[in-house]
């Protein structure tokens, strides 16, 4: 991921130095795009709101200059700018942002809807509280990267889809029963569809090839319908702890992020597995909770107050792991 905002940056200061976007010093230039495809943007706009006041800086073509108030400032850690931007009729609100993004560079403003959503920005369980995403990613700022979640459907996305889920085959099928679940349309339904995916696919023997219905997607879908409120999920998610490559590649991820965040009601959960099964769970959450940095004293000091034999069990898998 670092790879691709370093080589998005120098393409465009590439394009920048050819001549190919005319931007004066002391600006900061805006591109726009949807499922990571460039677009135009049209109707261009930027406010930003700091220390109480409107500020709509001069706009160029695909540019804007950076005001005076923001130029060769230190900032205090309390400092905050709220940040609007507008392409192509989508006004994306990205608050509490920090001052001293606001110099001269570059901006990619992005649409994601659910699918890439998901696939590219999934990790930082912004997506969970919407059904779209806006971002800005910095490129003066190398990684930096900031959500705007969207409550609102994409319109005509939920409608379209319904008419083409009965003749939908294989991946495609797949793919539209997760946005749909994502969207609230016949929930139960599509989220049933992808959970029996799932476990169809872990019927399969291990370590098979991964095809478009049966790879690491799959599990990203129905753990991100978990991490969304859907905790009739939870129990499910864990009886399928197994290692094995093929569709449950990240499932460590998700059982870390389990044990970080939600600890408590998960070992209630696990509890209720076989022992084996507990095992294993705690085994996968281990791997990737290997350095403090990670979670792992925070984890350990909940397994330690439980105090239950789960706990006592899961603490041991994890004081284990080398």
């Amino acid at each position: 991921m670092k790879r691709f905002f370093v080589w998005s940056a120098l393409l465009l200061g590439l394009l920048v130095r050819a001549g190919a976007i005319d931007v004066p010093p002391d600006s900061v230039a805006v591109s726009f795009e949807v499922d990571g495809n460039a677009e135009q943007c049209e109707g261009f706009q930027v406010e930003l709101r700091f220390e109480g006041q409107s500020i709509k800086p001069k706009l160029g073509n695909g540019y804007f200059e950076v005001p005076s108030v923001f130029k060769a400032r230190r900032w205090s850690k309390r400092k905050r700018v709220d940040i609007t931007l507008t392409c192509s009729g989508h006004s994306l609100f990205f608050p509490n942002q920090y001052p001293a993004f606001i110099q001269k560079g570059s901006w990619r403003l992005g649409i994601a809807y659910p699918l890439y959503a998901l696939r590219e920005y999934g990790y930082t369980h912004a997506f969970d509280r919407g059904t779209w995403l806006g971002y800005v990613i910095f490129d003066g700022e190398p990684g930096v990267v900031t959500f705007s979640s969207q409550a609102d459907p994409p319109p005509g996305l939920s409608e379209s889809l319904q008419k083409e889920q009965p003749n939908a085959l294989n991946g495609r099928q797949r793919d539209i029963a997760y946005v749909l679940a994502v969207l609230n349309v016949n929930y139960e339904k599509n989220r049933d569809y992808l959970l029996s995916t799932l476990n169809s696919c872990l019927g399969r023997p291990r370590e098979s090839p991964e095809d478009d219905v049966c790879d690491g997607d799959l599990l990203k879908f129905v753990t991100n319908l978990y991490w969304r409120g859907d905790d009739s999920l939870l129990y499910p998610l864990l009886q399928i702890a197994d290692r094995r490559r093929d569709v449950l590649d990240d499932l460590d991820i998700f059982y870390a992020d389990l044990l970080r965040g939600r600890g408590s009601a998960t070992l209630t959960a696990i509890g209720q597995l076989p022992v084996d099964k507990q095992l294993i769970v705690c085994g996968l959450a281990a791997d990737d909770l290997r350095f403090p940095s990670q979670g792992r004293d925070r984890v350990t000091a909940l397994l330690q107050k439980k105090g239950s034999q789960e706990a006592i069990e899961c603490l041991r898998v994890i004081k284990d792991q080398p």
